[in-house]
């Protein structure tokens, strides 16, 4: 059997993209060597994960061997910003218009101020933090529980991340809590959450992807996959998506159209899954292997 496998064919079809996008955006500062530099190390772990997976018997390497792509995608989402604006610049004054006359004001804004309890608070931080235990959570629960799927699914989360940052690189918004100044980008308080996702902003997010939330996409996509192959953890998250969905303006991360968005292009981003999963001559049907 072929060491590549349909994940992996993706993953390096996604970086070839970004790499082409870095270079056409490329400036002097150590940002674009740094990347570079980046996608190296990246390339050379990921050829001794696949080597030594291929060697060894081990749920755990094959475990990182085929949701690498997940393990990735967060630094994959943060970069997007020094090459988002290769076209245009930021399209949130757009965004703020068509919200200014769909609403006649700034959801956002009204979300936050008219609830401002610190309970209310903790729980929209808590839902806000909920996205990443929600993708890990599915992973380990098809790896432990739903074994025969695991490959395709993992897929289909990570081509679902992916096609996202690939719109990101074209369609540069910042959102709410980047895109204003003070005292309008001022969050709410809340116990201990709110402390969590500020670190998390600090240290990961970056003024890029607002539109359309990938949040709310990669949410719903995963709420569709698990209904179908994964019932029982669809029956236990769905009420979580629900507040996440919420906390995405409520936290001011996103503005309303940006849900919007992202809840009407995540059957498309699904349907191009889907496509590129049984896309042919990516490998041999039978050699799409099922974790047994």
């Amino acid at each position: 059997m072929r060491l590549l496998k349909r994940i992996d064919i993706l993953f390096f079809a996604y970086l070839i993209i970004s790499t082409l996008l870095l270079v056409l955006s490329w400036d002097t500062s150590i940002h674009s060597f740094s990347l570079i530099w980046v996608r190296i190390i990246i390339l050379n772990v990921l050829g001794a994960l696949i080597y030594l997976d291929s060697r060894i018997t081990n749920p755990v390497i094959r475990l990182f061997r085929l949701a690498y792509p997940l393990v990735l995608s967060g630094y994959f989402y943060s970069e997007t910003v020094f090459y988002n604006k290769l076209l245009f610049d930021n399209i949130d004054p757009v965004l703020i218009n068509l919200e200014n006359a769909l609403f006649g004001f700034q959801p956002s804004f009204a979300f936050s101020s008219q609830f401002n309890s610190m309970f209310f608070s903790e729980l929209m931080y808590f839902a806000y933090f909920s996205f990443y235990l929600l993708i890990l959570g599915f992973t380990f629960y098809v790896f432990l529980k739903k074994k025969a799927f695991f490959e395709e699914l993992v897929f289909k989360l990570s081509a679902a991340l992916y096609l996202f940052y690939l719109i990101f690189s074209f369609v540069p918004s910042a959102g709410p809590q980047f895109y204003f100044s003070y005292p309008d980008n001022t969050l709410p308080d809340a116990w201990f959450f709110d402390r969590i996702m500020h670190f998390i902003q600090r240290m990961a997010e970056q003024p890029t992807g607002a539109f359309p939330s990938s949040h709310v996409g990669v949410s719903i996509i995963i709420l569709w996959l698990s209904k179908k192959y994964a019932p029982q953890f669809f029956k236990v998250v769905w009420p979580f998506v629900v507040l996440l969905i919420l906390s995405t303006v409520y936290i001011k991360a996103h503005y309303a159209v940006d849900v919007i968005g992202g809840l009407l292009i995540a059957p498309f981003i699904l349907f191009l899954c889907n496509y590129l999963f049984l896309f042919p001559n990516l490998d041999k049907p039978e050699e799409i292997e099922r974790i047994g």
